[in-house]
C-alpha cells in the first residue's frame, strides 16, 4: 500500500470511528449530504460513499445555490452535479435569494445563508425519507465557532461550539482539521472548487479565519485552534453536568408527577415554585429557565443573557404581579409564591381578556356557553334522602343546591364589579375579588372563571367552591343539581 492509499485510508477509518463513537447513523438508515462543491463537503461526500456499504446506508446529496456570485456559482452547482453523477448519488440542487432575504428579514448575508440552507436541509430530507443529514464543518470550524461566541460575550454553553449531533444534523469531521481535509482531497483524486466568498474579510467568520487566528497564533507562538477545540471539550464536560443538575432542578419546580413529563396549564402556562426557584444557584437557575421557556415556546433562540438577568432580577426581588416581558412574546408573571410563564395571547388572559359572557341557565335543561366551548346541564330532583347531599359540595364539576332559594332563575357568566360570596361552611359574605386573592387564584385566570350567580350573589365558582346560603340542608324539598362540563 502506498502513502497515499495509506492516508486517505487512515483518514476514512478515523471517520467511521466518530460515526460510530457518537452513534452518527444507524445501519439502514438514509443520509442526505450537502455538498457546495469546496473541499469540506467534497470530502465529506467522497468518505460517506466510500464507507456507504460498511455503513449500510443510502447517501443522497444536494447543492443549495445562495444566487451571491453569479457564473461562479453556477459552476459550483455544476461542479456538484458531476461529482454526484460520477459517483453515482441522486443530486438535488436547490435556489436561495439570501441577499433578497438578508434584506427583507434585516440580518447579515451569513445568517440568511444559514437559514437558507438548514431549510432547504429539512425540506429535501423530509422529501426523501432521509433521517441523517451530513454537514462537512471540522475542527477549525469548531475553534471559529467558539471564538465567534467568546467575542459575543456568550456563557458555558457557547464555549461548547458545535456538537458532533443535534437533532438529525450530524458532523462527522467536526475532529479533522481542515489541513488534513485538504491533503484528502488531493491524494483522493479530488479537485474541489474554491468559494471566492471565503477569502473576503467583510464577513465575520472569515475575519476570524484570515485575520484574527493566525494573528494570535505569530504573536503568542500558539496553535490557537488547537487551545480552542481544547476549550470546547473542556466547556462540554462541565456543560453536561450543570445541565444534568438543570434537568433535576426544572423537575422540582414544575413539580413533576409520576409520568416523568412536565406539564403545561389548559391556557398552555407553565408554573414554577418560586421559593425552589429562589433556592437554586444562578448557574442552574438560568438553564432552569431555558429548559422552562422551551417548554411553553418550543426554542430558546433570541433570548439572552440580559433576559436571563431580568428574570433572575424578578425571581430574586419580585412581588406578585410583577412580571417581565421577554422576546416572542414571552412574559413571567409572578403569583402567589408561583412563577408562571406563557406565550402572549394564547389564552391566558393576560394580554387577550376573555370577552364577556352570560347566559341564562335553563332549568331543566342544557345551557351552552359562548367562549368557553362548555355547557352546564340542570335538573330539579326531590330529596329523598337529604344526609346523602351534605358532602356533595366537594365535587368540582357537579353541584347540588337548595332549589327554593334559585327558583327565580339563575345565570352563568364571568365576573362582575359588585360580586359577593359566601363560602361553603364560612360565616360571613365576602367581595369575591377577596376570595380569589385568600385562594391565590392569579389575577390573568379570574375573567376565565364561570361563575353561577343569582344576581349579584356568586352561588357557584365552577371548580372551585359553592356558596353556604344555598347549600342543601335538612329542610331542603327539591334540590337543583348542576354539571358543567367543557364540550372537548
Amino acid at each position: 500500500m502506498n502513502t497515499t492509499d495509506s492516508f486517505v485510508r487512515q483518514f476514512q477509518q478515523r471517520v467511521f470511528d466518530t460515526i460510530r463513537t457518537y452513534r452518527l447513523i444507524d445501519e439502514g438508515e438514509s443520509v442526505l449530504a450537502g455538498v457546495s462543491g469546496g473541499p469540506d463537503s467534497v470530502c465529506l461526500l467522497h468518505v460517506l460513499h466510500s464507507l456507504a456499504d460498511t455503513l449500510h446506508i443510502k447517501l443522497y446529496a444536494i447543492h443549495i445555490n445562495h444566487m451571491l456570485r453569479g457564473d461562479e456559482a453556477k459552476a459550483d452547482e455544476d461542479y456538484a452535479a458531476d461529482l454526484c453523477r460520477e459517483l453515482g448519488i441522486p443530486f438535488s440542487v436547490s435556489y436561495a435569494d439570501v441577499a433578497s432575504i438578508a434584506k427583507k428579514q434585516g440580518m447579515s448575508v451569513e445568517e440568511a445563508g444559514r437559514e437558507a440552507r438548514y431549510r432547504e436541509f429539512g425540506r429535501y430530507s423530509g422529501l426523501i425519507g432521509a433521517s441523517r443529514i451530513a454537514v462537512a464543518h471540522n475542527r477549525n470550524d469548531q475553534a471559529e465557532t467558539v471564538m465567534m461566541h467568546i467575542i459575543r460575550g456568550t456563557g458555558t454553553a457557547g464555549l461548547v461550539g458545535m456538537d458532533h449531533i443535534r437533532g438529525n444534523i450530524i458532523r462527522p469531521l467536526l475532529d479533522i482539521a481542515r489541513s488534513e481535509i485538504e491533503r484528502y482531497c488531493t491524494e483522493a483524486g479530488l479537485h474541489p472548487r474554491t468559494d471566492s466568498s471565503n477569502l473576503r474579510e467583510d464577513y465575520t467568520r472569515n475575519r476570524i479565519r484570515l485575520g484574527l487566528i493566525p494573528y494570535i497564533n505569530e504573536q503568542f507562538g500558539v496553535n490557537m485552534t488547537d487551545s480552542l477545540c481544547r476549550l470546547s471539550e473542556n466547556a462540554a464536560e462541565d456543560n453536561r453536568y450543570l445541565d444534568a443538575c438543570a434537568c433535576k432542578a426544572f423537575e422540582k419546580a414544575a413539580d413533576v408527577k409520576e409520568t416523568g413529563k412536565v406539564e403545561l396549564d389548559q391556557m398552555g402556562m407553565l408554573e414554577l415554585d418560586l421559593g425552589k426557584l429562589r433556592d437554586m444557584d444562578p448557574a442552574i437557575r438560568n438553564r432552569v429557565m431555558k429548559l422552562a421557556i422551551v417548554h411553553i415556546s418550543g426554542s430558546s433562540n433570541g433570548i439572552g443573557s440580559v433576559h436571563y438577568r431580568m428574570l433572575s432580577d424578578l425571581i430574586s426581588g419580585g412581588c406578585t404581579g410583577s412580571c417581565a416581558e421577554l422576546p416572542n412574546g414571552i412574559r413571567a408573571v409572578l403569583s402567589y409564591g408561583l412563577l408562571r410563564l406563557f406565550i402572549e395571547g394564547s389564552g391566558t388572559g393576560q394580554e387577550k381578556p376573555v370577552p364577556s359572557f352570560s347566559r341564562l341557565i335553563d332549568i331543566p335543561g342544557t345551557t351552552f356557553i359562548p367562549g368557553l366551548d362548555a355547557e352546564i346541564s340542570a335538573e330539579v330532583v326531590f330529596a329523598d334522602n337529604i344526609d346523602k347531599c351534605e358532602t356533595l359540595g366537594y365535587n368540582p364539576l357537579v353541584q347540588y343546591f337548595d332549589y327554593a332559594g334559585l327558583n327565580k332563575g339563575i345565570d352563568i357568566r364571568n365576573r362582575q364589579n359588585g360580586d359577593i360570596f359566601k363560602p361553603y361552611r364560612s360565616n360571613g359574605t365576602r367581595k369575591l375579588k377577596e376570595f380569589f386573592i385568600d385562594i391565590k387564584i392569579p389575577r390573568e385566570k379570574r375573567d376565565s372563571i364561570p361563575l353561577v350567580c343569582a344576581d349579584n350573589e356568586v352561588v357557584w365558582i365552577v371548580g372551585y367552591k359553592i356558596s353556604d346560603k344555598f347549600k342543601v340542608t335538612e329542610n331542603t324539598k327539591s334540590i337543583l343539581k348542576l354539571e358543567y362540563s367543557r364540550r372537548n
